[in-house]
């Protein structure tokens, strides 16, 4: 039996998020969507509750950004996948995400093939413990 792949989507965009979800092969691939907040600050409050292996998250979110919430969230969940996926195509925000361990920056409007390699080789990694670049 697979492995379920567990995501969570962290966006102040609520179309954003549909836009995501429509374009991610799910059921196929073995991947599940277990929760959606509308920034860092509800994503904390669900991480305990949806135990996600993937969090895709914007950067500029009202409340807490995603670069905060990489953060604080890494501390007591550093084995996450943290994607930034942002409308933000700026060097200093992809540096900030590098040195708070993101593990890969995707730009919207998100890509089908980007989005769903992302969470191939994601779950590659976990499965199998080895971390892959490609």
């Amino acid at each position: 039996m697979a492995m379920i792949l567990r995501v969570l989507m962290v966006d102040n965009s609520y179309q954003a998020r549909r836009d995501i979800d429509r374009k991610v092969n799910w059921v196929e691939n073995d991947f599940e969507l277990v929760g959606e907040a509308n920034n860092g600050e509800e994503a904390l409050a669900l991480l305990p509750h949806v135990a996600p292996h993937v969090i895709f998250t914007e950067i500029r979110m009202p409340i807490m950004d995603g670069i905060t919430f990489i953060e604080t969230a890494k501390k007591r969940w550093p084995n996450i996948k943290y994607v930034i996926v942002s409308n933000y195509d700026n060097f200093d925000y992809l540096r900030q995400a590098m040195k708070v361990g993101a593990y890969d920056y995707i730009l919207k409007p998100v890509k089908v093939d980007e989005i769903n390699q992302v969470l191939m080789r994601a779950k590659i990694e976990i499965e199998t413990g080895v971390r892959r670049f490609f």
